[in-house]
């Protein structure tokens, strides 16, 4: 199955590599887009989103675990600006 991210996404994975303490790598930059396209759609949705949904989202999406908790604080920064 192949999922199609949209550019929305990657915009937010592109503002999130700047502000990261280590930028995106281009093999990094779609699994990242991806992982806020699931957490977003999550909370637009209502959806609870604890630590075990987040490692299961990461490892869906691709992603570095150790990028959650940073990915994390950038929306929440992100949500109150």
């Amino acid at each position: 199955m192949n999922h199609e991210v949209p550019i929305k996404y990657f915009d937010i994975a592109d503002e999130y590599s700047t502000e990261a303490a280590t930028p995106l790598s281009d093999a990094e930059r779609e699994p990242v887009a991806r992982y806020f396209e699931l957490l977003l759609t999550r909370l637009s949705n209502n959806e609870e989103i604890d630590e075990a949904a987040q490692q299961e989202m990461a490892v869906d999406a691709g992603i570095d675990p150790q990028r959650i908790d940073e990915i994390a604080n950038f929306l929440n920064q992100w949500g109150n600006e």
